[in-house]
């Protein structure tokens, strides 16, 4: 995933991922998975964009996005568990 112009748009998908976030704060059910979901773009965008991973080698990509996208399916998951 590339971002033609640059920084700026990072934080303006940054940003409205956080809104998102907010204001689905308190929600359940299928609120809880679209905050989570929210927040694993945020994750995404952190790692590829302002850890500058975005030019490593594919299997570090493949590894830290398998995480990022792990990590926010098994919390979604546990959520609708309990």
């Amino acid at each position: 995933m590339t971002c033609p112009n640059g920084p700026t748009a990072i934080w303006v998908l940054l940003l409205l991922a956080t809104l998102a976030g907010f204001g689905g704060a308190g929600a359940a059910g299928w609120g809880f998975a679209a905050v989570m979901l929210a927040a694993t773009v945020k994750a995404h965008l952190v790692v590829r964009y302002y850890m500058e991973l975005r030019a490593a080698p594919m299997a570090w990509l493949l590894l830290f996005d398998g995480l990022v996208g792990l990590s926010g399916a098994l919390i979604t998951a546990l959520h609708f568990l309990d």
